[in-house]
Order: structure tokens, then C-alpha cells, then sequence
């Protein structure tokens, strides 16, 4: 079984970087005719180094970088998806600045595993201290003990021993594993003749076959793979950690004036996320200072290059809780693009200044869908410092979304995450059994949030029935505005919730179930009015009007009507229950007697008004008393 991983060059100019990898695979990296010429790699360059030891079979890509100062927004180009860096230092030359500027690079994207290739061994003296001084130089880095192995590309010297060192150093290096989301952040592109659209990048996150269905973002045009190669050979399927060539097609190369597919897009299966202009980051700054360049502190609101994978676009940088960073100082950042770009969280970046002539500062994506308001307060921090600790735990991002939202969807709890299904389940199934959450139909819950809402709710609905006694109970409405914190879905889980224990759902009005409405003392005198004037009157009653002469008339018709003794026929039209009674009885009584009868038969046996009897017999005819049939009445 193989092993493919990608190794990447690091290194000052003319340290003999593309020396190197020809002394290694037999290829030449660079393959511009001005590189030819000039003896300076400028764009990335390309070669493969199969290795073996007596364990594992490596086949290895490595990707050449430029070293010269005004190449390296190339070199980050081509280091934003190794698994390892071959550092190269001439030892006749020994560090020097662009070597202090790649190594802050190597740091920003979390790069440690590194073997360094001491070049030119053969122009040195004394080896052995040149390597001495070197460490030292090295002291408090992040490759401060990677291994020093001293090469010659003339002599041939050490290129054994290189290659065995970087067997030694992969073998317990973790491979890439396949989460079932495949990425390929372009770096070349070109249309041969009769084939159609080529690009090429390193595959990470997942395989891809023949076949299958990718989009283009930030684009979204969606193509279709035809065609696959890995080190000039053909494959049915490419697998993370490959140096990969994809035949496309069907997809255009972007031309003046039309958009399509170009350097710095990435490729990727649907549904694996969404391009963004907005991301909160953990932003941090090396203590060491290039040398040749003057210290200057980060500013908040800077425009600043921002460097991901094989794309660079302009960004603003808005410092979380400063007004400035200085060298070796870290803090939460958030980046505002001017123009959207394809992230995952965890992902690791590089920032440049403005006019791209230094390194400033790398990153790491913990949120790629924050919103712009609020990023400076304490909330957004408590949120991103969980997050910063480990940015690759898919447990601290569930924990954190779900505490600080309340609810995540179950069938996609985390967005534009490089996480495996099977991982995010894991993590899910372990807040559940844990009793941190619970499971309503298609949510998963934050389980205090839920309590203090259900709690919440029941203090809000006694608290009402001890203020209105005389009200049936809240409504949904005020009791939804009450909780501002839940939202719609959850709200209709919390009455469902509330109902399976001891609250009963009537139209829109909630109340416990042992709530029975009761008069207050204060308005029974007038209650015991309206009902006596409505009595006398029978089924020629004052107007609501004429009954409600004070606030506490009101008070008291309202109740007489939720509590079923007075019978609102219509607005203006009241009777009391006695005597809907009784009019039911003598409409009974007549229908029995005639079998059908008028309206107007039927007002003029009841001794009423058209006012009240035609409001009246619709009330019956819904009690489910009488029947129409088109202008008579009979019994149903």
C-alpha cells in the first residue's frame, strides 16, 4: 500500500531549493523559460519523489516554491496544504531573510512537521558549527528541533540520508483521512488541445472518482470529472494527500468580461459549504522580526492581503479587543473580504500588508457565517475562546453553537466544517447521552436553555392567572413575545411540551389545567346587574353599550361572557344563557310541532326582535340545534 502525501519547499533565494529537488527526483520544478533564464523559480513548480523504508511505501509530491522576496505570495500559494516542509538553508549563506519570512509563514498555516536541508555542503568548512549556529538561530521556533541534514545537489553528498530522514519523519506523521469532503484549491490551470478545461491543486478532505459532480466555488458552477491523473498516471479514483490532476470538461476558463474557472478557486462536493465575506479568526502575530523590515503594530480597520490555500483577496481587519497587535500579542480578529471566498472552520490563513511587501500576521478560522454586529462585545468573545483552544474539535464547535443558539438543526448542526458525518454524529450521540441536550423531532437542544424556557413559561402563565382570575387564560401570542428568546419551531414544541404536563390548549389561549375562572369581589355587584337586566329582558336585551356604563361594567360583561353566562350573539347583541335556554326549548317545542318553519315564523313565535332572532338561529344552527334549508329551519 501507498502513501501520498505532499511535501513543500521553504526558503531564502538561491539557497538551491530547485537544485535540491532535482537532485532528489531526476525532474526539473521549474518549467518558465524566464526561470530558465533567470536561475529564480517564480511560480510553483512540480515534482514527484517515491520513497520506501521498511514499513511504508511513500509517494510523495512535492511542490517548489519561489524564495525571492517578490515571489511570495506565490510561496504561500504553495504551502497551504502540506504535510510536510522541506526547509532549505545554503550553509554558506546561512539564515537569512526571506528564511525568517517562510518560516513565519510555515508557523501561521501550523505547519511543524520539517526536515531542514542544509544545501551547498560542500562549499562549508566547518559543518559541523555552521549547524551549531543554526540552531541556535532556530531557538524557540517551531522547527527549532526538526532534523538538520547537511546535502550537496553537485556532489551528490547527503541526498541519501536526506531521503531517508524524510521517510523517518512521515512515518509517524498522521495521514489525511477521508471525511467524504474532498477539496482541490486550484493552482494551475490550462486547456490542452482536444481535452478541454485541466486544473491541478492537492487533494484534500475526501476522494474523488471519475464520474462525480463538484462545484467550482465561489462561483457555484457545478462540472463534472472525466478524467483523472496523479504523477502523469491515469486513475479511477484520487485520494487526500494526492497531487492531483482533473480533466473538466465542461468547465470554461474565466476570460475577460466572462467568469469562470481560474487560479485560487476551490473545488469541492456539494453541500460541503458556502462562500462567505466574513470570518472570525484567531489572529496572531510572531515575536521574531524579519530581518530588513521595521516592527509596526497591526491596526484595527487595516486593509490588509489575505492569503488562503491558493487565492489572495483584500480584507479589513477588525481587532476584537484592541485598537492595535503588536508583534508576538494574539487576539480574536474578524476579516471582512471585499468579495466572497470558500472557507472551512479550522482552516489556516496568512496575512500580508495592503501592498503585499511583508508578512504580518495567520490565523485560524473559527466561524465563517458570524454576523458584523456585536463582534466586539464580551458575548462574541466567550463564544470564539472555546473554539480557539482546539480549532479541529468538532465537540467544542457543537458545544459552543448550541450554548450560544440554543437549538441546532439535526440534520446539519455545524456549517462549512471539515468534520466526517460520522464524527459530528459521534459528538451529537455524546452531548444526548451526557444530558446536555435533548432531541425534539428534527432539533437538538441546549437542555438548561430548554428548562429556564419551560419555567420561564409556567411562572408567566400563573403569574397571569393571579392577575386575571377572570381571563380563561394567556394568550399564545403575548406568552411567544414573552419568551424572545424562542424561536417559532421551539415554540411550538414548548406548548406541546407545556400540554403533556398539566396546561391545556384552547384556540389561542393557554392556562393550567386546574384553572377555573372566578369573579373578583370588586365587580359581582355589577355582574349581578347585567345578569338581572338580561333576565328581565329576555330576548329583548339592552345593547352592550347600555349595560357597560363604567370600566368595571366592562370588566364584568367580559367575564359574564367568557364564562359562558351571558351569550354574545353577535357585537351588539348579548342575551343572558337562561334565556338562550329557554329559547332553545320553545324553537324545539314549535319545530316539533310544524316540522319547519320561517325566520320570521319563528320571531314572531319567540316574541323577538330581527336583531336578536336571526344572530339567534345561527347560533343554534352551529350548537348544532337546527338545520337550514334555504328559508326554512327543522331540528337536525
Amino acid at each position: 500500500m501507498s502513501y501520498h502525501l505532499v511535501l513543500g519547499t521553504a526558503g531564502h533565494i538561491d539557497h538551491g531549493k530547485s537544485s535540491l529537488v532535482r537532485a532528489l527526483t531526476g525532474s526539473d520544478p521549474d518549467r518558465l523559460p524566464e526561470e530558465k533564464a533567470r536561475g529564480v523559480t517564480i511560480e510553483l513548480g512540480f515534482a514527484h519523489l517515491p520513497l520506501e523504508d521498511d514499513e511504508k511505501n511513500y509517494e510523495i509530491g512535492i511542490v517548489d516554491v519561489p524564495g525571492h522576496a517578490d515571489f511570495v505570495n506565490n510561496m504561500v500559494a504553495g504551502v497551504g496544504a502540506l504535510d510536510m516542509a522541506l526547509f532549505i538553508i545554503a550553509a554558506d549563506d546561512g539564515w537569512m531573510p526571506q528564511s525568517e519570512e517562510h518560516l513565519h509563514i510555515l508557523s501561521y498555516l501550523g505547519i511543524t512537521n520539517v526536515v531542514i536541508a542544509l544545501t551547498k555542503a560542500d562549499l562549508c568548512e566547518d559543518i559541523d558549527f555552521t549547524i551549531e549556529v543554526l540552531r541556535d538561530e532556530l531557538q524557540n521556533t517551531s522547527i527549532a528541533t526538526a532534523p538538520i541534514v547537511p546535502v550537496s545537489s553537485i556532489t551528490g553528498d547527503g541526498i541519501e540520508e536526506l531521503k531517508k530522514t524524510i521517510a523517518q519523519t512521515l512515518r509517524s506523521y498522521p495521514l489525511q483521512v477521508d471525511a467524504g469532503k474532498p477539496r482541490l484549491s486550484v493552482d494551475r490551470i490550462f486547456s490542452p488541445k482536444g481535452a478541454g478545461t485541466v486544473v491541478t491543486g492537492t487533494l484534500s478532505g475526501g476522494s474523488v472518482s471519475i464520474g462525480d459532480r463538484l462545484t467550482l466555488q465561489p462561483l457555484g458552477l457545478t462540472t463534472r470529472i472525466r478524467y483523472i491523473q496523479n504523477h502523469s498516471q491515469s486513475l479511477e479514483t484520487a485520494v487526500p494527500g494526492m497531487r492531483t490532476a482533473l480533466n473538466l470538461p465542461d468547465l470554461t476558463i474565466s476570460t475577460p468580461g466572462k467568469a469562470g474557472a481560474e487560479r485560487g478557486q476551490t473545488l469541492t462536493c456539494e453541500g460541503c459549504g458556502k462562500p462567505t465575506v466574513t470570518l472570525d479568526i484567531n489572529l496572531e502575530r510572531m515575536t521574531r522580526t524579519i530581518p530588513g523590515t521595521k516592527p509596526r503594530p497591526l491596526r484595527h480597520m487595516e486593509t490588509v492581503m489575505l492569503h488562503h490555500g491558493s487565492t489572495r483577496c483584500r480584507a479589513r481587519v477588525i481587532l476584537q479587543d484592541r485598537s492595535h497587535l503588536d508583534p508576538g500579542e494574539s487576539c480574536f480578529a474578524q476579516l471582512r473580504l471585499d468579495q466572497p471566498q470558500f472557507f472551512l472552520i479550522g482552516d489556516r490563513i496568512v496575512i500580508r500588508d495592503g501592498a503585499q511587501q511583508n508578512t504580518l500576521a495567520g490565523g485560524c478560522v473559527l466561524d465563517t457565517r458570524p454576523t458584523r454586529y456585536g463582534f466586539r462585545t464580551d458575548a462574541r468573545k466567550g463564544f470564539l475562546k472555546p473554539l480557539a483552544k482546539n480549532p479541529l474539535d468538532v465537540l467544542a464547535h457543537l458545544y459552543a453553537r448550541l450554548t450560544r443558539d440554543h437549538n441546532l438543526d439535526a440534520s446539519t448542526p455545524l456549517h462549512d466544517h471539515p468534520f466526517s458525518e460520522k464524527q459530528v454524529q459521534h459528538a451529537m450521540q455524546k452531548f444526548l447521552s451526557d444530558g446536555e441536550s435533548i432531541c425534539l423531532e428534527n432539533a437538538i437542544i441546549y437542555a438548561p436553555w430548554w428548562n429556564d424556557q419551560k419555567n420561564t413559561a409556567i411562572e408567566l402563565i400563573t403569574a397571569w392567572h393571579k392577575q386575571h382570575p377572570d381571563v380563561p387564560g394567556i394568550s399564545l401570542d403575548l406568552l411567544a413575545n414573552s419568551l424572545e428568546e424562542c424561536p417559532e419551531d421551539l415554540f411550538t414544541q414548548l406548548l406541546t411540551t407545556l400540554e403533556s404536563s398539566g396546561f391545556k390548549r384552547t384556540g389561542k389561549i393557554l392556562a393550567a389545567s386546574t384553572h377555573t375562572l372566578t369573579l373578583p369581589a370588586e365587580i359581582k355587584t355589577q355582574a349581578d346587574n347585567i345578569i338581572a337586566r338580561l333576565d328581565r329582558s329576555d330576548l329583548q336585551p339592552p345593547s352592550p353599550a347600555d349595560l357597560t356604563t363604567s370600566t368595571q361594567h366592562s370588566q364584568a360583561l367580559q367575564f359574564l361572557i367568557r364564562s359562558g353566562r351571558v351569550i354574545q350573539l353577535e357585537p351588539k347583541v348579548v342575551i343572558s344563557a337562561s334565556s338562550r335556554d329557554d329559547a332553545v326549548r320553545r324553537v324545539r317545542e314549535h319545530l316539533e310541532k310544524c316540522g319547519q318553519a320561517t325566520a320570521s315564523e319563528l320571531r314572531q313565535h319567540l316574541g323577538s326582535t330581527r336583531k336578536v332572532v336571526m344572530p339567534l338561529l345561527e347560533h343554534l344552527d352551529d350548537l348544532g340545534i337546527t338545520v337550514r334549508n334555504d328559508n326554512y329551519r327543522t331540528l337536525k
